[in-house]
């Protein structure tokens, strides 16, 4: 088909597409490509049959069951030089290893046909759900944009796109629930004399104030109290009949000088301050079986070492994407997973989850890549007699994927005695 052609053909389908908005056009990427190489300026039009069926474009592969095609797009001012996609599904074409973030994970973004929109496209696992970005350079300099043209988020300002594909599992925990179902929620100080610092917890009381309920403390108030709201995975699970009610304490952050302590810092915190302050200050019971203490990355690993270290004080970890690999200066990587002795009489239950697409060699894993330690980690757990479930959940290092995998941890832990 000729050049001319092609275009009277798209303009005819943009114009049937205006008189019927709610049927969109099935315009090809390489037909908009047409287009903008014969009209250069029809920016606005390309832009409208590109994204009117909503953004990104997901496309079936034919003769293939297990993954979709994504095409990711996005339209940029004129001063645009570079636009680059951020996001954890990256991993199913990046080079190994990763040294520089931008330059060999965030993967680049091409011009079509030299115009103003900017195009990826990604053949994706059907079951994975993932947030995602645009690294956008201009002449200021690098900014992280949203995708404009999607309407699914992430919680908070400016917060990033989701990209869910079809395959996704049951998403009713990620429900949202208004703040007036949820009680009341605090937000308190207390001095830690284990972190030298002040520590602002961000707390949930459970549903008519049962003294008697567990807590599900977890790292990183910022990710589950904001981007990802715990508080109502643990309503809606607690409305299914899945756990019982319970308490959700959100810690502000995990202190960056913890690693130089091995993590005992965080330990102390937990197990001699934080806990006695909490059945002091709220008069839960809070008896060590209706502990659980999680966390995400270097979280996940810090609430393993509470858990391991202090067993009578914690009854349950959940760690997300653990950074098991990780080390303290001078010793091999993985070397948590060296110090485990025989599993005390009351042991923490361990709940171990790692991302499908966590298969990347980076400069700080060192090859010890987040599938296999976490891996190693569970087998070496239950090999020491340790309760353990360690579970891949489809997706990447990322909030998306965690709230689900949070979910079916909490619902693991209470699930009916066989």
């Amino acid at each position: 088909m000729t050049a001319m052609p092609v275009l009277l053909a798209l303009m005819l389908a943009m114009a049937a597409a205006d008189d019927a908005p709610s049927t969109p056009a099935a315009v090809s990427l390489a037909e908009i490509e047409t287009l903008l190489t014969v009209q250069p300026g029809a920016v606005e039009q390309a832009w409208t049959q590109l994204s009117r069926s909503g953004l990104p474009r997901i496309e079936p592969i034919a003769g293939d069951e297990a993954r979709s095609r994504v095409t990711f797009l996005y339209k940029a001012g004129g001063d645009v030089t570079e636009v680059r996609l951020n996001s954890v599904i990256n991993a199913v074409r990046v080079d190994w290893p990763v040294e520089d973030f931008n330059r060999d994970f965030a993967l680049p973004m091409q011009r079509i046909a030299d115009s103003r929109i900017w195009r990826l496209t990604l053949d994706v696992p059907r079951d994975v759900q993932a947030s995602y970005s645009f690294l956008v350079t201009g002449p200021n300099g690098t900014g992280r944009v949203t995708d404009p043209g999607n309407t699914r988020r992430l919680r908070g300002g400016a917060a990033e796109a989701l990209l869910t594909l079809d395959r996704v599992g049951d998403l009713s925990p990620l429900l949202p629930v208004s703040s007036g179902r949820l009680g009341d929620r605090q937000v308190r100080m207390i001095d830690s004399e284990a972190l030298a610092r002040p520590v602002t917890l961000d707390i949930q009381p459970a549903a008519a104030g049962d003294a008697h309920a567990p807590v599900l403390i977890l790292y990183d108030a910022f990710n589950w109290g904001e981007r990802a709201p715990a508080r109502e995975i643990v309503h809606n699970l607690v409305a299914a009949g899945r756990i019982p009610p319970m308490h959700v304490v959100l810690i502000d952050q995990l202190d960056t000088s913890s690693g130089q302590a091995r993590y005992a810092d965080q330990t102390r915190f937990i197990a001699d301050e934080l806990l006695p302050w909490l059945r002091a200050e709220f008069g839960w019971r809070l008896a060590r079986e209706d502990v659980l203490l999680g966390g995400a990355s270097r979280r996940g690993l810090s609430a393993a070492v509470t858990g391991l270290t202090r067993p009578e004080a914690i009854g349950a970890v959940v760690s997300l994407s653990g950074s098991f690999y990780w080390a303290p200066p001078d010793e091999a990587p993985e070397w948590l997973a060296r110090q485990l002795a025989g599993a005390p009489d009351q042991a923490p239950r361990f709940q171990l989850a790692a991302g499908s697409l966590e298969h990347v060699v980076t400069s700080t894993n060192q090859g010890h890549v987040m599938l296999d330690a976490n891996r190693n980690m569970a087998e070496a757990l239950g090999a020491a007699g340790y309760p353990t479930t360690y579970r891949i959940y489809p997706g990447g290092h990322d909030i998306a994927a965690w709230r689900l995998a949070l979910a079916e941890a909490l619902a693991e832990l209470y699930a009916p005695e066989p």
